[in-house]
């Protein structure tokens, strides 16, 4: 029997076994909590256990661990950020970490207590955004794609900061936040431009929000591993799992899924 293993603990210290740490047909995988890990295992352990997989998960308690124990052959996949990050922890640790495969996307969306609507942004208002370069340049992103920023000409938007804002004609004030705390945080600013996983762990729904973007490919969660391992029987059978029939049937007919984006290949 192949056995597909992820890891089960959230820490800042993975341990395992040595004689699965070698399998060749094991698969150790790393999440967060949240949507994506909820979906695994609802949507995907039981496609993969009616092949014969025995699976285990691990989740983590921030961003960077799953990407070293990933580096570290610890894990073997993780499932959690989008290309952008990934890129970005590559160029910071020397990474080979690619994506294998574009799944459903939670997108980051604009939320409020009070606001209803982009026309309710009134002059003044507070918007909370992700503090963290990769999730901070997308959300000004948006910010501009809905006209009420304009980042500087020749700036990289996926790379902005609050200052490259050139133009803020109802000046908004712009404030970084840690990503999960943002929804916690809407009792103290106008507007949360949250990311839907956040929303999801927070117990909201996408629904509830009054603008959601349309993420763009280096925005959408994607399932990563190593380079080289793409071709691997372990690497494949993951892949056919979430492209499958019975894991769209399932992503669509969850109604904690509603409001997710579609990956390419369902569309």
């Amino acid at each position: 029997m192949k056995t597909v293993v992820t890891a089960g603990l959230v820490g800042t210290t993975l341990v395992l076994a040595s004689g699965l740490a070698q399998a060749q047909d094991t698969i150790r995988m790393g999440f967060f909590p949240g949507p994506y890990a909820d979906q695994f295992e609802r949507g995907i352990r039981p496609i993969l256990e009616e092949q014969g997989y025995t699976i285990e998960t691990v989740e983590f308690s921030n961003a960077i661990q799953p990407n070293t124990a990933l580096l570290d052959g610890d894990l073997d996949a993780n499932v959690f950020q989008n290309d952008g990050w990934m890129n970005l922890f590559n160029e910071e640790n020397d990474g080979d970490l690619v994506s294998y495969l574009h799944i459903p996307s939670a997108p980051l969306g604009l939320y409020s207590n009070s606001v209803s609507s982009v026309d309710g942004i009134e002059d003044g208002m507070s918007i909370a955004v992700p503090n963290d370069p990769t999730n901070l340049g997308r959300a000004l992103a948006f910010l501009q794609e809905l006209g009420l920023i304009t980042i500087s000409d020749g700036v990289n938007p996926t790379r902005a900061t609050e200052t490259d804002i050139a133009d803020n004609p109802r000046d908004l004030e712009i404030v970084p936040l840690d990503a999960p705390q943002i929804m916690r945080a809407m009792a103290d600013v106008d507007v949360a431009a949250a990311l839907g996983n956040h929303v999801i762990a927070s117990g909201n729904l996408l629904s509830q929000s009054f603008a959601l973007e349309d993420p763009a490919l280096q925005y959408q969660i994607t399932l990563v591993g190593r380079e080289g391992n793409e071709s691997t029987d372990w690497a494949q059978a993951l892949i056919a799992a979430y492209m499958s029939d019975d894991y769209r049937a399932f992503v669509e007919s969850d109604p904690a899924s509603a409001g997710f984006s579609t990956p390419a290949h369902w569309r």
